[in-house]
């Protein structure tokens, strides 16, 4: 048996997770022990904050690995391995600009921080609820300045059938970040160059790895990168077009829990 390092990340919502935003925790539990058998590693690989994914996996966090914020924070063992800071000056702007899009037409930006996450005061109440149920510890401030915390990503809801355009003009507006849609109805931005393959790269390096060690599990844009630089991808049948056709290997459902089945068949093997 081959003692070889092999990495397996995998995106949240609409991959990994069920349509319930779960997953099977004892089909989990007993995946990780054969991978620490053969030197294998389960990494998180999720547009969502580092503290949502710590309590997603809260029973295994000293076994896996989290590439959070869509690569913008990476974590393992306890250890911060990288982080791409924002900013408030940034994330302030950002906020001025969204506001200038005509398809913005309530209140419904967030900050994802290091520490938590923050609204404004003036937030949409819906936003903020919908919000509560993707982002852990959800505090209200009056202004970006009020943040004490190190501002990563800023996230913006749009109308679904918009969100394409509305990420386009983001990023025509500003040359020095990244706007990416998690599918659904909101937007993402982090700083230019910041993805999931940013942050898996940094793990990589700390493992001494490379990317053909690299299996990786996508359904939305925000995964492209990431599949990209995988040495395997792999689609949920529930990805977009985009990503099926980049993919090396397309599963079922996300509803099925398909990460995992295709994960217990590579151990069967």
């Amino acid at each position: 048996m081959s003692n070889q390092l092999k990495i397996f990340a995998t995106d949240m919502d609409g991959t990994f997770l069920d349509e319930n935003r779960a997953y099977d925790k004892s089909r989990l539990r007993d995946i990780l022990k054969e991978f620490k058998k053969r030197n294998y590693l389960f990494c998180a690989a999720s547009g969502r904050q580092l503290l949502a994914l710590e309590e997603l996996f809260d029973e295994f966090q000293d076994q896996v690995a989290f590439c959070a914020e869509n690569g913008a924070l990476v974590k393992y063992q306890g250890e911060i391995l990288y982080s791409s800071i924002l900013g408030q000056d940034k994330a302030s702007k950002l906020v001025e600009l969204v506001r200038q899009n005509p398809h913005m037409h309530r209140d419904v930006v967030l900050f994802s921080g290091l520490n938590g996450a923050y609204a404004l005061q003036t937030a949409d109440p819906q936003f903020v609820e919908f919000a509560n149920l993707y982002y852990s510890d959800l505090k209200l401030v009056q202004s970006v300045h009020d943040i004490e915390d190190e501002i990563l990503k800023v996230c913006v809801e749009f109308p679904p059938e918009q969100i394409r355009e509305c990420e386009d003009w983001i990023n025509a507006q500003m040359t020095d970040i990244r706007a990416t849609t998690t599918g659904f109805r909101s937007i993402d931005i982090m700083s230019a160059g910041i993805s999931k393959a940013t942050g898996l790269s940094h793990l990589l390096t700390h493992l001494q790895s490379s990317p053909e060690s690299l299996t990786a599990f996508g359904d939305q844009s925000n995964d492209l990168e990431m599949l990209e630089l995988a040495g395997t991808a792999v689609a949920v049948e529930n990805a977009i077009p985009e990503v099926l056709k980049i993919s090396d290997k397309v599963i079922g459902h996300n509803r099925d829990a398909a990460v995992l089945t295709e994960l217990e068949a590579i151990l069967a093997h």
